[in-house]
């Protein structure tokens, strides 16, 4: 197969955009960018989870419509990254005993996985294992095969997200006519290639600070320890400043241009903000309105953390962050006040070397999380020549006719439907009916058992009283022959 027709096409949900890359890995590591898009998507999606399925569906057909106008190829199925709110981790454990001492193997292993997979609460979906380690008598290792025992116990940390936004992706994709090699989590995929190995090492907290949600995720030994998903970002900042009476687009230029995460004193003397109207906003109701939205959303970090159950003094590579909201101005000085933590890292470009035209491709960052996506991905993506495939982009009379033709489907499927549907109640009916009958001959045969009953104890009464008179007839009779 030639060079070019092997790449990897990924689709990063986000609560501002949905981005679209297609990429192939070069030999020396680095990605190839061959395409890219973007929509706004803040009609269909907030805090990363899909509100409306017609819309994100419409969304997905522009962007693979774009993607290989650009690629010249077809696109026969995609990648995508979630990180919606509400998601998180859940630890579990699993053991498993044996009736003697054994070498633990991957059919082990792979049980024990398979029964922790299955521990899911209603309503939740497990989107990924991260295996914290095995525990073998005393000991603890992170790869157990090999070893002999007769217990063992997996410890496991679940990353779960709510069944209705996996179900309202899949739904959207579906919709579209796009197949989906594999969902993954944007923040574990852009913690990985913005990471160090020291890093995850040591300790650290991961956090990406992006316009509907921020993510934080704790790493200690190389492994996650930690993930939750805020539904807080920039978003609720810019939201906060339409309060005083400004729109979306110039509260948004606003924070921009003036905000901060924390203010210097001198700043009490800035000059009113003077808006597009003519109107002017006090500075200082304009500064406390963002400070403080900022220190909700530093403080849920921190309680993140907490929740973690590792210390400061434990998480030596201290805080990494990246995102749109993080390059607000003093932001470091908000994470050092409300979470103690000094040392600290922002991120706007990542690690991983990008070929892409123009040169300056993701200056800002916007489209990192995509090209992790395509770094931890593997299935080729594409589907050959358009030329090759037919009419992949069908005639609106094309559309109008499949329409019809589904809307016949359907229409003739509820005939069927409700035919079965009568003729099971006419059968239900009939049973009734012949149940009816049957009780109302019971009960006439029973009536007549009845009366048969009464008629001879009746009878029984009557020969009763006949044979009692003669009795005494006789007994008097006996009597008088005695007398005489």
């Amino acid at each position: 197969m030639a060079a070019e027709d092997k790449f990897i096409v990924a689709l990063e949900i986000g609560s501002s955009k949905v981005t679209g890359v297609a990429g192939r890995k070069e030999p020396d590591g680095a990605i190839r960018v061959l395409a890219y898009a973007q929509e706004p998507s803040a009609a269909f999606i907030r805090k990363g989870s899909i509100f409306n399925p017609d819309k994100m569906a419409q969304c997905i057909k522009s962007i693979k419509k774009k993607l290989e106008d650009k690629l010249q190829k077809t696109i026969s199925q995609v990648y995508v990254g979630i990180e919606g709110m509400g998601m998180h981790t859940v630890a579990n454990s699993i053991s498993k005993n044996f009736n003697e001492k054994r070498i633990v193997d991957n059919e082990t292993v792979d049980e024990i996985l398979d029964a922790n997979r299955r521990a899911t609460t209603p309503g939740r979906e497990i989107l990924d294992v991260i295996p914290q380690e095995y525990r073998l008598g005393t000991q603890s290792q992170l790869d157990p095969i090999g070893f002999y025992t007769d217990h063992i116990e997996g410890r496991f940390l679940n990353v779960v997200a709510s069944t209705s936004i996996c179900d309202c992706v899949r739904t959207s994709f579906e919709k579209a006519g796009v197949h989906t090699v594999e969902t993954l989590i944007t923040p574990l995929r852009l913690a990985g290639i913005v990471l160090t190995e020291a890093e995850k090492s040591s300790g650290c907290v991961f956090v990406d600070m992006g316009f509907g949600t921020t993510s934080v995720a704790i790493y200690k030994g190389g492994i996650l320890r930690h993930l939750a998903v805020i539904p807080l970002g920039g978003e609720n900042i810019t939201h906060d400043i339409t309060s005083l009476q400004i729109d979306d687009d110039e509260a948004e230029e606003l924070k921009l241009a003036h905000g901060a995460a924390v203010y210097d004193e001198k700043d009490n003397e800035h000059p009113d903000l003077q808006l597009h109207d003519g109107r002017n906003v006090k500075f200082d109701e304009f500064s406390s309105i963002v400070e403080a939205r900022v220190e909700e959303i530093v403080r849920n970090i921190d309680n993140q953390i907490k929740l973690s159950g590792y210390e400061r003094n434990q998480l030596y590579g201290g805080i990494v962050l990246t995102g749109g909201a993080s390059l607000l101005r003093s932001t470091e000085r908000a994470i050092s006040r409300f979470t103690g933590f000094e040392k600290m890292r922002f991120v706007k470009a990542i690690r991983l070397p990008m070929r892409a035209t123009p040169s300056d491709f993701n200056k800002n960052g916007a489209y990192n999380a995509a090209i992790a996506l395509i770094d931890g991905a593997t299935e080729n993506c594409c589907g050959g020549d358009p030329a090759m495939q037919g009419n992949m982009f069908p005639t609106d009379e094309e559309l109008k006719q499949k329409a019809e033709e589904e809307k016949r489907r359907k229409e003739e499927e509820e005939q069927k439907k409700r035919e079965a549907d009568a003729e099971a109640a006419r059968i239900a009916e009939e049973k009734a009916r012949e149940e009816e009958e049957r009780r109302h001959l019971e009960e006439r045969k029973n009536q007549k058992l009845e009366k048969r009953r009464q008629w001879w104890q009746r009878v029984k009464s009557t020969l009763t009283g006949i044979v009692s008179d003669d009795d005494e007839t006789a007994m008097l009779s006996g009597k008088n022959d005695k007398k005489n």
